[in-house]
């Protein structure tokens, strides 16, 4: 059921002079709202959320833009506005948790508490009355009055409850800490919650690889498991630590008797180094019979400005391509920017399932598909696209070298002068404030 409150808005247009002024009512539906005039015969116009690029809150009116340039602002609410705000962030969060793939496997709990932010650099920002959403494989939040975000069980450190503040404490892999507070009599139910969520993660994987793994013993797979979770690349020289036989054994599952890949997969190790190569899995169980398990390689030559993405399954899949990604796009040292590249990877290959689409097609290809919003908003995914170099198909290895000597060629790193450089940075940084002004993916990102 649509929900309808009067106001006056106006429309303005890239160079702040205002086109439109009209008094009506919007009208906020699922996906969408309308902000039409009075009169029967006023269509409006309608905007969907999908199309909204900043938005901000302060005292009565709420002003946006869209990525169309267009730029809104609404007020003169009477004494509506709080109760307008409310509906509207609600619904808009709820359609963003939904098209930003943050919803993962099925939803377990819900709880009402305040959520807080601290990032890398300690920058604290309260998210203030939120609903606590404990799904399979992420935990959602959608505050009351600012955008919603998510946390990934993927990419969660460590977690823990304070019994004393009666907080929850989310350490996530980028840096930064997710606090939950003000859960009231629900915080022991939360807390069993959240352990059982994460038993069943870890029994679930733990399962798949008792199968594909066996002779290990439990506590070695635990210690594996805590790495890869569900899809996760991690270092391949860091095996070793969990068993002398672990890396072997991995490998020979990883490249499922595939001679072809193996002979790639040696090249791009010997020229990047054990240090710089990642392995990934994930598991599906189709039947009781049949499990499908993919694979996928990262392997990283900063010294090329370059990360090689390749992915394996079986049963087979039609992917059979190798994708090269730029690290750092302009300066810099590539091999301080790993670690951020390798984890918008494996956010990419968590949150869409190993389907690289959204990684390199045309927009245009991707405008009618689920992943519409996703390219707009997400920002890893946003930097993916723009660092893609290209792909090298099934081809044979001396053909593979001749195209992997073409895409070092694409990948060099720009040496600016001095004054370009300057100007560079300051674009950076005049980016970057514009973006934190809209925390949805950048602070967890």
């Amino acid at each position: 059921m649509a929900l309808t409150y009067s106001l006056k808005y106006k429309k303005l247009n890239f160079f702040q002079k205002v086109i439109l002024e009209k008094e009506g009512e919007v009208i906020i539906d699922r996906q969408s709202f309308r902000l039409k005039g009075k009169g029967a015969q006023d269509m409006g116009e309608n905007i969907f959320f999908s199309e909204i690029k900043e938005l901000f809150v302060k005292d009565d009116y709420l002003m946006f833009s869209t990525f169309a340039k267009d730029k809104y602002v609404l007020s003169n609410f009477s004494n509506l506005f709080d109760s307008f705000i409310k509906d509207f962030m609600k619904v808009r969060n709820d359609f963003l948790a939904e098209n930003l793939f943050m919803k993962m496997g099925m939803l377990i709990r819900e709880y009402e508490g305040s959520a807080e932010i601290v990032s890398t650099f300690g920058k604290n920002i309260n998210k203030g009355k939120s609903r606590i959403q404990f799904y399979e494989g992420s935990i959602v939040i959608i505050p009351e009055l600012r955008e919603c975000f998510v946390v990934y069980l993927d990419f969660l450190k460590g977690h823990e409850f304070d019994e004393d503040e009666y907080i929850l404490k989310l350490s996530l892999d980028n840096g930064s800490t997710v606090n939950v507070s003000k859960l009231g009599t629900y915080f022991e139910e939360c807390k069993e919650t959240m352990e059982s969520l994460m038993g069943k993660m870890y029994e679930r994987i733990i399962n798949n690889l008792y199968d594909v793994l066996p002779g290990f013993d439990a506590a070695t797979l635990l210690k594996l498991a805590y790495k890869i979770k569900d899809g996760k690349g991690i270092q391949y020289s860091s095996i070793k630590k969990i068993h002398e036989e672990m890396p072997a054994r991995l490998m020979e599952l990883a490249l499922q008797n595939n001679s072809d890949m193996e002979d790639k997969i040696k090249l791009l190790r010997s020229i990047g180094g054990d240090e710089n190569f990642y392995l990934g899995f994930s598991f599906q169980n189709r039947d009781k019979r049949e499990m499908t398990v993919r694979s996928i390689f990262l392997a990283a030559v900063p010294e090329k400005n370059v990360i090689v993405l390749g992915i394996l399954s079986n049963p087979p899949a039609n992917e059979k391509n190798f994708h090269f990604f730029k690290i750092i796009m302009q300066q810099g040292d590539a091999q301080e920017k790993l670690s951020a590249k390798i984890l918008e990877l494996n956010q990419s290959m968590v949150l869409f399932r190993f389907d690289l689409a959204p990684l390199y097609k045309d927009r245009r290809e991707l405008n009618k598909s689920k992943y519409r919003t996703a390219i707009k908003r997400l920002s890893f995914l946003r930097l993916i696209r723009k660092s893609y170099l290209g792909k090298v198909g099934n081809c044979d290895l001396s053909k593979f070298k001749d195209e992997l000597e073409k895409m070092f060629g694409k990948s060099y790193i720009l040496q600016q002068p001095p004054e370009t450089a300057v100007a560079i940075d300051a674009e950076a940084k005049k980016t970057q404030k514009s973006l934190s002004r809209s925390d949805l993916d950048d602070e967890l990102d």
